[in-house]
Formats: C-alpha cells, sequence, structure tokens
C-alpha cells in the first residue's frame, strides 16, 4: 500500500490536504446548507446517504476482503493483523458499537426527560457529536492512507464522505443548532485536519489502515440509514435507491 505522500512525490501529501479541506468546508457550511435545502431536506439526506451507502458496499468493504499484502511488524500489530484479516466483522463491530452508543443516550434523554417534566437533554448531541469527532480523526488519517491509493480513489473517497456528513451533521445540527453552529462544526472539521496531520506524520501500518477503514464502513452504514428509517420522518426510497444505484455505477464504471 502506497502512501499520497508517496503518490505524489513528496514528503507532504499535499492531495490528501485538499481532501481534507474539501470535507471541512463542507462541514463549516452545514449550517448554511441546511436552510438552504430545508423545504426538501428529506430527500436531499435520502440522495446522500444512498452515495455514501454504495461507496461502502461496492468500493470500500470489497478492497478491504482482498488479502492483505504484507504481514504486520511491531508491538501491536499481532492484533491488528488478525483484525485486518476480518474486515467485516471489524465493520459490523463498528457499526454495533456506534449503535451502542447511541442507544445509550437515548436512554439517558428518555430518563432525565422523566425526571425533569418532559424538557429535552444534551445527551444524544453530545454523544452523537463525540462518535463524529473519533469518526472525524479516522477520515482524516484514511484520507494520507488509503485501502486502495490514486488519485481517481481520493477524489472518490471525498464524495463519499461529503455525503456522509451532509446525512449525519444536518441531522446532528437539528439536535442542538446553537451548540453546532457555535461550537460542534468548527471542532468536527478540525478533527479532519487533525487526522490528516498524523497522517502526513505517523504511518501506522497496512493492518491499521484496514481496521480503520473497516470501522468507518460500519458507522457510515448506521448514519446514512439511520435518517431513512421508518417514522424518522426523513425517508425517501426511490431517490436513495436511485442515487445508490447511480454511484454504484459509477463505481464499476472506474
Amino acid at each position: 500500500m502506497s502512501s499520497a505522500a508517496q503518490l505524489t512525490g513528496s514528503g507532504v501529501p499535499l492531495a490528501a490536504l485538499v481532501a481534507a479541506g474539501a470535507l471541512v468546508v463542507v462541514q463549516l457550511l452545514v449550517p448554511r446548507i441546511r436552510r438552504r435545502v430545508s423545504p426538501w431536506s428529506a430527500r436531499f439526506q435520502s440522495f446522500a446517504g444512498g452515495l455514501a451507502i454504495a461507496y461502502v458496499f461496492v468500493r470500500l468493504l470489497p478492497d478491504l476482503a482482498q488479502p492483505v499484502t504484507a504481514a504486520p511488524t511491531g508491538p501491536g500489530q499481532g492484533l491488528l493483523g488478525l483484525l485486518a484479516e476480518r474486515p467485516f466483522l471489524v465493520a459490523l463491530a463498528g457499526l454495533l458499537l456506534y449503535y451502542a452508543v447511541l442507544d445509550w443516550a437515548q436512554d439517558a434523554d428518555r430518563r432525565e426527560q422523566r425526571q425533569e417534566g418532559g424538557t429535552s437533554t444534551p445527551w444524544p448531541f453530545w454523544a452523537s457529536g463525540a462518535l463524529y469527532l473519533v469518526f472525524n480523526l479516522f477520515v482524516g488519517y484514511l484520507l494520507v492512507h488509503q485501502v486502495r491509493p490514486g488519485p481517481t480513489e481520493l477524489v472518490l473517497y471525498t464524495v463519499a464522505l461529503s455525503a456522509r456528513y451532509l446525512v449525519g451533521e444536518i441531522a446532528l445540527r437539528d439536535q442542538d443548532p446553537r451548540a453546532y453552529d457555535r461550537l460542534g462544526r468548527w471542532v468536527l472539521a478540525a478533527a479532519v485536519l487533525v487526522g490528516w496531520g498524523i497522517g502526513a506524520a505517523v504511518d501506522l501500518g497496512d493492518a491499521a489502515v484496514r481496521v480503520l477503514s473497516a470501522l468507518l464502513a460500519g458507522s457510515i452504514v448506521l448514519t446514512s440509514l439511520k435518517q431513512q428509517l421508518p417514522g424518522s420522518g426523513r425517508a425517501h426510497v426511490p431517490l436513495l435507491g436511485g442515487a445508490c444505484l447511480a454511484f454504484t455505477a459509477l463505481l464499476l464504471a472506474l
């Protein structure tokens, strides 16, 4: 596996930095985007969710299913190597962990609402925000160290992650618009750049890239579908399916 720095012939992965900048801009513009798409937010999120899901199942997971090219070395790499050889199980674990944290936050919110007479609590917002913070660190790192390196893959990855941000962070902002606009979006955007900086400075190895990518895959699936479940008020199945099929066709063609 080659890093973005090696592909650009530079000590600094500039292409990955440009991609990180694009993702940062998307996150910082979430409040403005939310206002502009408000009348048809459900359709917009369904479309974006379809793109993200297609990327996971058509590109990311098949790439992770390829055999590990080199044996992991160094302390702690044995466990990473073992996990890297089972990407679907790691993706499942990522999805379940993500779900468990969100479920815990919802339970805490319901308990406090009963105690305080129905007043909403910040538990869901901060729990989701903490998950997204970790997610964004992974995203930034994987911009530099990709499972399938190359400029085309970097563009596809950036498009898919932008779609995921537009699904997940619009929903996150809806939970607490003031907290998201004043602090949340800046912290989450900075996490992408921090992840990129870690990736530019440190190469954790192919096994770590595979494990992080698999965890990312599980969280993308849950994030993308969470807003599309029956009763969410955001489901638009034909548009989600159409976007998914169209992006799938593009991925298979490239």
